[in-house]
């Protein structure tokens, strides 16, 4: 092709720093992707080796590719062509401050493959149901006919790679966190077609303040050329201020049909948002209805994952946020819920959530800064609510939830099926006991099937 044929000939035999390996596949992606044109790379991550072993196998055969591994080093950072800081590395780090002032240019994996992708991309970001979105809307152009790929923050996508095989009738239908368009910013660059799905408080462990984890989301359209579009949340309308036209606002109301797969109203602004873009894109009403109506959602997602007697378990691992486990708590508010609850804090406000554990039965805690953070306040104000002890074992606070259940379900009816839900819903980071949200869902749905059949 001749657009890997033009990029193997910039980045044959440059220096490539690739800052931050992780272990969702991105960073591995950026390696291989740079080897095979040619390049020198060197992987930078504060991670220790046995910590990116999976990762590092991925990259074994490649003999051009080198690792420098538990901690960053100023060398590494200046003596290189290119740096391709991964998404959660802040750009106030001093390393990569350092780079810039030097000369080097610093890229991100999204808005690299933004400005080279051949064909239309459509961008999807949003504090919440951003991915999603993005599946539905991936799905309604499949199921359409168009030639159509998944990438941006999926664990186990490397949307770079896409650039091998992608042609000017390519869709790329792209989940885009604001670390990720910080990287658009910089390029001047948004997606032809942007949706913005909502904005609550979140990620102000990183961010300064809300201004700026906004004027980062706010990349998604504000470099569109004046024939894309956006389509955004009417809940946003003061937020996006620097658009007039080209806007197509949708709300829950907005989708004309129960959903058979996804519950809540979370959900019903999601499909809103796909069929929007249906719109946008002129594609066959009824169709479009059809197909968004039928798609089951993500893994770890408000999933319910195993139902037993008089008690459901549901795996809401990607709640990383208080408003995530607020939807989940509404979602499930006419069982009693035993809440796992707890991780580390990304300094969000908490007051909203410690309405709504009021609707909780049992909450049973996992260690974390956000879980010492609100312990106090609960011991205060619902003492009874609260578990025996803070777990930093996943096993044992399942085992304590499945034991309060059973304490509990002698009061109700024998008939009365579905009282007792078992939700999984942390409100916090992983960071504390699991590698990443996606880590932790997959422990939780195995030691789920381990304890009841146990």
């Amino acid at each position: 092709m001749a657009l890997l044929e033009s990029l193997r000939e910039k980045y044959s035999r440059k220096k490539i720093l690739v800052v931050g390996l992780g272990n969702q596949g991105g960073g591995v992606g950026i390696a291989r992707f740079f080897a095979e044109l040619g390049s020198q790379v060197v992987v930078s991550d504060k991670k220790t080796e046995k910590e990116l072993e999976t990762s590092i196998r991925l990259l074994a055969n490649y003999k051009n590719i080198k690792f420098s591994l538990g901690g960053h080093r100023l060398e590494d950072f200046l003596n290189c062509d290119v740096i391709f800081k991964g998404p959660s590395v802040p750009w106030s780090l001093s390393l990569i401050v350092e780079a810039q002032r030097r000369g080097v240019p610093i890229e991100m994996e999204m808005a690299f493959v933004s400005e080279h992708f051949p064909g239309k991309i459509i961008g999807v970001t949003g504090t919440r149901g951003k991915s999603t979105t993005t599946y539905l809307i991936f799905n309604l152009l499949k199921k359409m006919g168009f030639k159509v790929l998944l990438g941006g923050g999926f664990p186990g996508v490397s949307t770079i790679e896409f650039l091998k095989t992608a042609d000017s009738q390519t869709w790329l239908v792209a989940e885009l966190s604001s670390w990720a368009l910080s990287g658009f910013h910089r390029r001047k660059i948004s997606p032809n077609l942007a949706v913005f799905t909502n904005f609550y408080p979140d990620h102000l462990d990183y961010y300064k303040n809300m201004e700026d984890y906004l004027f980062d989301k706010k990349a998604i359209y504000l470099y569109q050329k004046t024939t894309e579009f956006l389509v955004a949340n009417r809940a946003l309308e003061p937020l996006i201020t620097e658009r007039k036209t080209g806007v197509f606002w949708f709300s829950k109301k907005d989708y004309p049909l129960r959903l058979k797969n996804l519950q809540g109203d979370h959900n019903l602004e999601n499909a809103a948002a796909a069929f929007k873009v249906a719109e946008v894109l002129e594609l066959p009403r009824s169709k479009a209805i059809e197909i968004i109506s039928k798609i089951k959602g993500l893994p770890y997602r408000q999933e319910i994952i195993h139902k037993q007697g008089s008690m459901i378990f549901v795996n809401d691992a990607t709640s990383t946020t208080p408003t995530a486990t607020i939807k989940a708590i509404e979602r499930f508010k006419d069982k009693k819920i035993i809440l796992i609850l707890g991780g580390n804090s990304k300094n969000l406000p908490v007051d909203d959530l410690l309405k709504h554990l009021e609707k909780v039965k049992k909450i049973v805690f996992l260690k974390g800064s956000f879980t010492e953070e609100i312990l106090p306040k609960l011991r205060a104000h619902m003492p009874e609510k609260i578990s025996r002890e803070v777990y930093d074992d996943l096993e044992l606070a399942i085992q304590e939830a499945l034991q309060i259940a059973s304490e509990e379900k002698t009061s109700l009816s024998v008939n009365n099926q579905n009282q007792f839900c078992i939700l999984f819903s942390p409100g916090a980071t992983s960071f504390s006991m699991f590698c990443n949200e996606f880590h932790r869902g997959e422990m939780f749905h195995r030691l789920v099937k381990k304890v009841i059949s146990g």
